[in-house]
């Protein structure tokens, strides 16, 4: 592997997939749910674009200015070609952070983004994306960043690292990483096949196993298989963050605002006892047993009014982009899955059965007769990612 890649998996590509969470104009509804006011994005940026997929859609679909970098030249060389199709005008580079960031024709941005990057990097690339958020990104401006965190990580990262000495070294010579994977994954099944003490005290070590060898392996080398892999602790994150003078915001992920289908009535109670917004985050996260933190930050939070939060809501569009019909009442939360309550979301769906943009105050006239009220609608809005349950929120220009 040569010295370019920093320890990085380069030798295969990374997926084609679309992240959602990356979007700023769904981060509106985030924001406004957690009483915060949201900053308007006309300059953007994402660091580790992979394939450019994401940064792609949002440049096509929107008028805010794209920016980003990727540093293995096939992956930005694809995204080039798909911006140049799109004639979005994306700027998009295969530049390592180091040299994008020190740019000097890069605009302040709006909206800074980061999918999963962040937990393959080495602390060097790590210090110049903190000093890039806090050189580039406005006050005011939002963060978004995805990482692999504690404690969901900790039974099986030993596993990950066996698995990653394997591939380095017990593989013959000049092997693709595709077959190192392949007989990493074997070595670890034999291993835990002798029933070690470990796989006694993290008995779902083996059936992790099994579900990682089902995986496409485009996606597990980038996953489990680079030099650098950094599980980070929420509150480990925060102190990196803290020289770009930004703030925990809320949840990227709609279904983490809603408690009921995350926590128990004694969890939620516990919680609410802890007066320090950061280390309740911590809390929680052992309560989920978090494994993946989606998360907003913004630089200078400006807290709403009770009026200009719900105002600010009730002007939100939704449109339901699924058939009535083939719309689950089935959500599935830290505590397993949950059915919502049909007089209260069929109504809902009812109202935007026509698949025409509503706002929430609209929607909210549409079932008042149904006695449902603006706190429940609430809930119902917050259901609207994964495309699992209700709404998918939607930016009307």
């Amino acid at each position: 592997m040569s010295d370019w890649t920093y320890g990085y998996v380069a030798d295969i590509g990374y997926t084609f997939g679309y992240y959602t969470e990356l979007n700023p104009l769904r981060m509106r509804l985030a924001f406004l749910n957690a009483g915060l006011a949201t900053p308007q994005v006309g300059a953007a940026c994402e660091l580790g674009f992979g394939q450019g997929m994401s940064a792609n859609i949002h440049a096509a679909s929107s008028t805010v200015q794209w920016w980003g970098t990727d540093f293995n030249p096939a992956q930005a060389s694809f995204a080039q070609e798909l911006a140049a199709v799109s004639r979005a005008e994306a700027r998009l580079y295969d530049q390592a952070f180091a040299e994008f960031c020190k740019r000097g024709d890069l605009p302040d941005f709006d909206y800074i983004g980061l999918h999963g990057i962040w937990s393959w990097i080495s602390d060097e690339n790590r210090a110049v994306i903190v000093d890039f958020i806090a050189r580039k990104l406005k006050v005011g401006g939002a963060l978004y960043i995805s990482y692999n965190t504690m404690p969901g990580w900790a039974a099986f990262a030993p596993m990950r690292n066996l698995m990653t000495e394997h591939a380095e070294v017990m593989a013959a010579p000049g092997r693709g990483i595709v077959s190192r994977i392949d007989a990493a994954i074997d070595f670890a099944e034999k291993l835990l096949a002798t029933n070690p003490n470990y796989a006694r005290a993290n008995p779902l070590a083996a059936e992790r196993i099994k579900k990682i060898k089902d995986q496409n392996r485009h996606y597990l080398a980038h996953e489990y298989f680079n030099r650098d892999w950094d599980p980070m602790p929420f509150a480990d994150m925060a102190r990196w963050l803290e020289p770009a003078k930004v703030n925990y915001a809320c949840s990227a992920h709609y279904l983490d605002h809603v408690d009921a289908v995350n926590l128990s009535a004694d969890q939620q109670a516990f919680l609410k006892d802890i007066p320090d917004p950061m280390f309740r985050e911590t809390a929680r996260d052992f309560m989920v047993n978090q494994q993946f933190r989606r998360d907003y930050w913004v630089k200078g939070p400006r807290r709403l009014s009770a009026l200009t939060q719900s105002e600010s809501l009730r002007r939100e569009k939704f449109i339901l982009v699924t058939p009535r019909a083939d719309v689950s009442l089935k959500v599935s939360g830290s505590l397993g899955e949950a059915t919502l309550q049909e007089p209260v979301y069929g109504p809902v769906l009812d109202a935007l059965a026509d698949h025409r943009a509503k706002t929430l105050a609209q929607v909210e006239q549409a079932v008042q007769a149904k006695s449902i009220n603006f706190a429940q609608l609430l809930q119902a809005n917050e259901f609207a990612d994964k495309r699992l349950p209700i709404l998918k929120a939607l930016e009307i220009a």
